[in-house]
């Protein structure tokens, strides 16, 4: 979840060109992610914590209920200890500062990819070989 159609569209271009994942679709705040996340039963969602309400923490909390096998990365300028924070309360999975930049995402995104690959986690593939699904927003 971005409110930033630019951020949001620099995300999937990287995304889709140097991971494994396949963007499923986007969400400029936490109600419509909710909706989308669920219906797409998304393997993966990235969210910006510092939104409007709903935030990023409370739509990981609702998406942890409605998906619990998802796995959330916080994807934000808070500072990295907030985020680090949120993680060791299993509100996120990892979390990322924006500042860190788009190679750390990919790296980040690719070592979640290797760990589902494997069967470490439930992930649903998508129709394309070798791809999971995650909704980036």
């Amino acid at each position: 979840m971005d409110d930033s159609a630019a951020v949001r569209g620099a995300i999937r271009q990287v995304v889709q060109t140097r991971t494994h994942f396949r963007v499923c679709d986007e969400a400029g705040d936490g109600h419509i992610a909710i909706q989308k996340a669920t219906d797409y039963r998304c393997g993966l969602v990235l969210l910006d914590i510092g939104m409007p309400p709903p935030d990023g923490v409370e739509t990981a909390a609702a998406l942890r209920s409605a998906l619990p096998d998802t796995k959330i990365i916080g994807f934000s300028t808070v500072a990295k200890e907030i985020g680090e924070e949120l993680v060791a309360q299993g509100k996120f999975d990892a979390f990322l500062s924006k500042v860190d930049g788009l190679t750390k995402l990919v790296q980040t995104l690719n070592s979640f990819y290797a760990r589902t690959a494997h069967g470490a986690t439930n992930v649903i593939r998508s129709q394309r070989r070798n791809s999971a699904r995650a909704l980036f927003v």
